[in-house]
Parts: C-alpha cells; structure tokens; sequence
C-alpha cells in the first residue's frame, strides 16, 4: 500500500510538471469553487473562527475573506505540487527576501536564531527561497509523513537548498547538540498551529481569544538565549511573494516566561488583520480549551 501512494503522488506531481501556471490557477479557481460552494469543506469550522476574530466585521465582510482563503488553501496546494519539480531559481525569483541581513548579523557573531513564522501565504516557497540566503545552516521541524517512501521523497524535495529537516520529537536535542558543536543555525518553527500538551500550552490573547501556543519559541529562545526572528510573507501578486524579517525578541536573556510568545501573537495578528484570508481559517486553532 505504500508503494501504490508514493507512486500516486509521484505521478500527480510529475503531472504537474507540464501544467502552466495560467492553468494552474485556473485549477486553483474550480477546486476553491468546488470546496468551499458545493461540498463546503470545514465551512463550520471556517466561519466560526472569522467570526469570534473580527466581531466588528459584517457577515458579508466576512463572506468575502471566506471566500478568498479558499482560493489561498488551494493556490497553496497547487503550488507546492508544482515546487517539487520547479527550478530552485524559479522559486527564488518566485520567493523574494527582502531583508536577510537582520539574521545574518546575528550568525556573523556566531550566534543562532530562531526564525519564527506561520502557514501564512506559501510556507513551502519560503523553506526552499530563504536558506540560500542566511550565512549558516537552516533547521526546520517537521511532521514526518506516514507513508515512508513519500516522506522520502517529499522531503529530499524539500531539503534541496540545504534544509535540514528533523523530526518534530527531535528538534530540542538536534538543537542542543549543534549548539555544543558551535554550529551557528537558523531554527525556523512554525508556531502558529494549536498544541496537542495542555500542559505545557502557553496561553496569550490572539485575535480576541483566549488562546493556546507552542512554547517551542519562548522556551528555546530562553534556555539557548538566541534571538527570536519573525518572517512575514506578503503574496505581491498570484504566485509571487516577499519575505520581510522582524526582530521580536533581540535579548531572550531579558525575556519572562510568555514574552516571546506573546510578541510573535502580536506580530502575526497585525500581519492576519492587514490580509486575514492568506491565513488557514480552515485549521482548528482554538479546538483546545483552557
């Protein structure tokens, strides 16, 4: 069975090889149709979340960013299965980093950086763009794939830039150990998805919720005293982004428990208001209680 699902997804990506992006995003157009007016993928879930985060927004306000993070989810997808066999450099012209040299003067000193970010416009032409950018080495967690064999292969697609990818339950001592080896590193985390521990949940205000957060930031941030980088993504026009870098947390040794947490909330909320349908709305973010 494994065999047969990396050869599916082998051969829908090869498909999408010979596919022009003109067709693509009219591709995008008809299953963005198709998921949100005809089967209403997670409507539920989507128009509760915009609700509770914009209570000053009109239900047809709201329709219409509805509407358009449809179109984002699946501009997204589309992209992403045609990045596996695009050109590096057509990615990076694609992915543009507007300003590098806020990371790259941490790592001139030898020191590490967290590079905080979301799933916010396209996350996968980020992690293939940025790398090539920054004076050391790029780290990311990741959620292994199932299937083996299409894990593999997706990730290989990914690492193609010099990415090293590790597993989620690996990241603390990956990181731990490069530190003692003096190997200065970009620690890029996506932290806006909602924490699976109750426990070691930190809770800060997000888009006028009460809301849980992984700690991954705030508590390596602190312990390993590496400053705390956020990235925006901003979509110029379809298919085309920049990337802008933001110091929210320079001195981690100054920080209290949450701080670190609490400035990327705010800096993603600001980015989230100015454009909210380029973020999941699909994604169960508030499912856990406190």
């Amino acid at each position: 069975m494994q065999r047969i699902g990396y050869f599916s997804t082998r051969l829908a990506i090869e498909l999408f090889r010979i596919i022009p992006f003109g067709l693509l995003y009219r591709l995008s157009d008809g299953l963005a149709f198709f998921l949100h007016r005809i089967i209403g993928y997670r409507r539920e879930v989507v128009w509760a979340n915009l609700r509770r985060s914009f209570p000053e927004k009109t239900e047809a306000e709201l329709a219409v960013i509805a509407r358009r993070s449809y179109r984002n989810m699946t501009d997204v997808m589309l992209e992403t299965l045609k990045s596996h066999t695009m050109p590096v450099r057509e990615i990076e012209r694609r992915c543009v980093s507007l300003n590098p040299g806020l990371l790259n003067r941490h790592l001139d000193r030898g020191q590490s950086v967290i590079l905080s970010g979301a799933h916010y416009g396209n996350w996968e032409y980020s992690g293939i763009a940025m790398p090539p950018n920054f004076h050391g080495t790029t780290v990311t967690a990741f959620k292994p794939i199932a299937n083996r064999l299409t894990d593999n292969y997706v990730s290989r697609a990914r690492a193609r830039t010099g990415m090293v990818l590790v597993p989620m339950e690996e990241t603390f001592a990956v990181l731990r150990r490069r530190e003692q080896q003096g190997l200065p590193s970009v620690y890029l985390l996506l932290a806006d998805q909602s924490p699976s521990n109750r426990k070691t949940a930190q809770w800060v205000p997000f888009l006028n919720q009460d809301t849980p957060h992984l700690p991954g930031i705030d508590v390596l941030g602190r312990k390993f005293r590496m400053p705390v980088v956020f990235y925006r993504m901003r979509r110029v026009r379809r298919g085309f982004y920049e990337v802008e870098y933001f110091d929210i947390c320079p001195d981690p040794a100054a920080a209290n428990e949450t701080d670190i947490t609490r400035a990327f909330a705010q800096r993603l909320e600001s980015v989230i208001r100015e454009k909210p349908e380029d973020w999941l709305w699909s994604h169960k973010r508030w499912k856990m209680k406190r």
